[in-house]
């Protein structure tokens, strides 16, 4: 009779073993679904932030080209108009030209010729003077974007490296957070394995009946 009930009490402590190994089976699975949706959520996170950091920083370089090319168009367009000026200087030497040819029987060829060429180079003195300043202008206009430019350049860049960054250090994370999940694996494993060893437990039980 007491050997039945021995016998007995050992099934019932492999039924409660075996339950104990169910539980465990199915927190061990709800645990891996778990840590495998928080991974692919992370995952999907640090793609979805770098692939936005990646297009802001593309359409930022864009605008600056953008912005550059409009520069150099002004830089154009300041040029022509600088030729266009030195050609009107030349249609009004020519003018003047063509009064003193004019104007020559009535005064004295010296006094003409000076007159003449006194007006011309005070009026070329004077469009000479308002182009120079006109470019000085454009020049200081012109190193102003430029410097602007590399500025915006420089931080777009520390800004990219900032980005390159926080995504290695969200990688890390998710490797630390593999290594974690394997090492509790391991852990469950090593639990289970141990709830089945027959060793632990039911050869006391066996020696006490014998």
């Amino acid at each position: 009779q007491k050997f039945e009930q021995e016998k007995f009490s050992l099934q019932r402590e492999i039924e409660l073993k075996n339950r104990m190994l169910e539980s465990l089976s199915f927190e061990c699975d709800s645990l891996k679904q778990q840590q495998n949706m928080q991974l692919d959520k992370q995952k999907e996170q640090l793609a979805r932030v770098h692939g936005q950091e990646i297009s802001d920083l593309k359409n930022k370089l864009e605008n600056l080209k953008a912005e550059l090319d409009e520069t150099r168009l002004s830089e154009k367009q300041l040029r022509h108009k600088v030729d266009h000026q030195k050609e009107i200087i030349a249609a009004k030497s020519e003018e003047l030209h063509m009064m003193s040819e004019r104007v020559h029987e009535t005064m004295s060829s010296e006094m003409l010729n000076l007159q003449i060429e006194l007006a011309e180079l005070e009026s070329v003195k004077a469009n000479v003077e308002e182009k120079l300043n006109e470019l000085q202008y454009s020049k200081e206009q012109l190193e102003l974007v430029n410097s602007n430019l590399r500025n915006q350049l420089e931080r777009l860049q520390g800004e990219k490296e900032e980005r390159e960054k926080e995504v290695v250090s969200y990688c890390n994370a998710l490797e630390k957070a593999r290594e974690a999940n394997q090492d509790l694996q391991v852990q469950l494993d090593h639990a289970v394995q141990q709830s089945l060893d027959p060793t632990s437990k039911g050869n006391s039980l066996f020696a006490e009946v014998q």
